[in-house]
């Protein structure tokens, strides 16, 4: 087995001997504020947030930063078709294809361009720093709860976390060429 495979194995193994119901209830919950339906509709709010301020230069960093990050990991599932860990370590059923994570992928392009966001508009140093390492916990809880649910590999959520790193980072310097390159983004 490879290095990866056996990482992936030894971390699956780990979690699923140490989980306990009351947990798996808490990641379940957490792991949720990850899924599409609450990414999407929050995608969907902030987005008429920005257009109806007029803030263009943050609409299209959003669009550019989850519909990228959504539709990377669609192709990217259907191309590879990596199975999920086996039923008997899932705490629930998962049926989709593993590789790489939606839900660590969404929640790094969403939330972390929401702390962009935060970082430039809240006027409050303490505000900002408080706004940016709790969104930063927030990634960090939904993509362990996917290893710690079973229902992902580490491999699976640290392929999420890259490509979701690098679409988040292509938004971030579109966001940054238009404020500075152009007046009707502004």
């Amino acid at each position: 087995m490879n290095f990866i495979g056996s990482l992936d194995l030894s971390v699956l193994l780990a979690l699923f001997a140490m989980r306990d119901q009351g947990t798996v209830q808490l990641f379940i919950w957490i792991s949720e504020l990850g899924s599409t339906m609450v990414i999407g509709g929050l995608a969907v709010c902030a987005a008429l947030l920005f257009a109806s301020r007029g803030r263009l230069t943050y609409l299209a960093g959003l669009i550019m930063s989850v519909v990228g990050s959504a539709a990377t990991v669609f192709i990217l599932k259907e191309i590879i078709h990596r199975a999920r860990p086996d039923a008997l370590y899932q705490a629930y059923a998962e049926t989709d294809f593993s590789f790489p994570s939606g839900h660590a992928t969404m929640s790094l392009a969403l939330y972390g361009f929401l702390a962009y966001v935060l970082w430039n508009t809240l006027s409050s140093k303490v505000w900002r720093i408080v706004a940016v390492l709790g969104l930063g916990l927030l990634i960090a809880l939904i993509s362990f709860s996917r290893l710690y649910l079973g229902v992902h590999y580490l491999s699976d959520v640290a392929g999420g976390l890259v490509i979701g790193s690098f679409f988040l980072s292509l938004a971030v310097f579109t966001s940054e060429r238009l404020w500075r390159t152009t007046t009707i983004f502004r």
